[in-house]
């Protein structure tokens, strides 16, 4: 049944990643559990990692990505928590995607330095910061 989670989830964030926000908010996000938190994280995490447009903004996002999850060793796990965990720490982005909170946590948080470390080589200005969520 384990297998079949994550292969559900990672089949339908890999097959339209436009849509990866098919999990719309923090209370959907809680209803997938720990294990499907985990299928769905690094099915976005996977996406993003091989999801090249052909410019270079792309290409230093995904190259910087693989970069820090084979430094860091990241585990799907660890980016379920890191999604958790943005939201835990922002109560009023609970309207947010999951996305958002990876895009926060992740890719602009702790994979931020090797992503950068890529824009440099290819002669881009380093990411700027994301605006956290706002209180209502």
């Amino acid at each position: 049944m384990r297998r079949l989670v994550y292969l559900s989830i990672t089949l339908l964030a890999l097959s339209a990643p436009a849509r990866a926000d098919f999990i719309k908010d923090y209370r959907e996000w809680q209803r997938l559990g720990p294990e499907g938190q985990a299928a769905y994280a690094m099915a976005l995490f996977d996406v993003m990692t091989v999801m090249v447009s052909g410019d270079p903004f792309s290409a230093a996002r995904s190259a910087g990505l693989r970069t820090c999850a084979l430094t860091l060793q990241i585990k799907a796990s660890n980016v379920a928590q890191a999604i958790t965990k943005f939201y835990a720490d922002h109560p009023q982005a609970h309207r947010a995607t999951p996305f958002v909170a990876f895009n926060g946590y992740i890719e602009r948080g702790a994979c931020s330095p090797f992503i950068n470390q890529a824009r440099e080589e290819l002669g881009l200005q380093p990411m700027k910061p994301t605006p956290l969520p706002k209180a209502p």
